[in-house]
């Protein structure tokens, strides 16, 4: 069996699950999208709203992202996840919005007793059509980079060491969920 590097599923968020979080999320006040290394908009230019797991009006978003990813995880992977480590992040990219080429792992985490990041979901939650540009390429290998699919309500999920980008969005507005389950260090 061959084991794929990222895993799609169609419609894991409904409308109506998409319009609870764009209502609910109004309520979460913005920051500027930062790095570990501080805040470089040249680099990485997006509004985040972080929201925890448990929280009572977005919970179902972690069940479902925790459900989908833990069943790839057992399928295909086997990393030792434990949950969710840190909130996950209700993302906007406006015009111009864009993250370069990075990884999702913490490196000041690798062999600590911090929680890594181990598989990294996102969530898209625009129409396809209501923006231009945004598109988010995992790098699998040389030849078979792959464009996660834009249909809103689809889920992905990919291991955080994997090279990803999102590219400058040129027209619109994009909001998707970002989130990641972590475990204990890498072995």
């Amino acid at each position: 069996m061959e084991i794929p590097q990222v895993c799609h599923m169609q419609r894991a968020l409904s409308d109506t699950q998409i319009f609870t979080v764009l209502e609910k999320i109004k309520k979460i006040p913005s920051q500027d999208g930062s790095l570990t290394g501080g805040n470089n908009k040249s680099y990485r230019s997006v509004d985040v709203k972080a929201f925890e797991a448990n929280n009572k009006e977005l919970e179902f978003v972690a069940e479902i992202v925790s459900s989908f990813t833990q069943t790839v995880n057992d399928k295909y992977w086997n990393f030792d996840i434990k949950g969710f480590a840190e909130p996950l992040q209700f993302l906007t990219y406006k015009k111009g919005g864009k993250y370069d080429s990075h990884m999702d792992i913490n490196w000041e985490n690798l062999n600590s007793k911090r929680p890594n990041r181990k598989i990294t979901t996102i969530i898209q939650l625009t129409d396809d059509d209501k923006y231009y540009g945004g598109d988010l390429k995992i790098d699998v290998d040389n030849k078979n980079d792959f464009f996660i699919p834009r249909k809103k309500g689809d889920i992905v999920c990919f291991p955080s060491f994997l090279l990803h980008k999102v590219f400058p969005v040129k027209k619109g507005v994009r909001h998707s969920i970002v989130s990641w389950l972590s475990g204990e260090s890498w072995k």
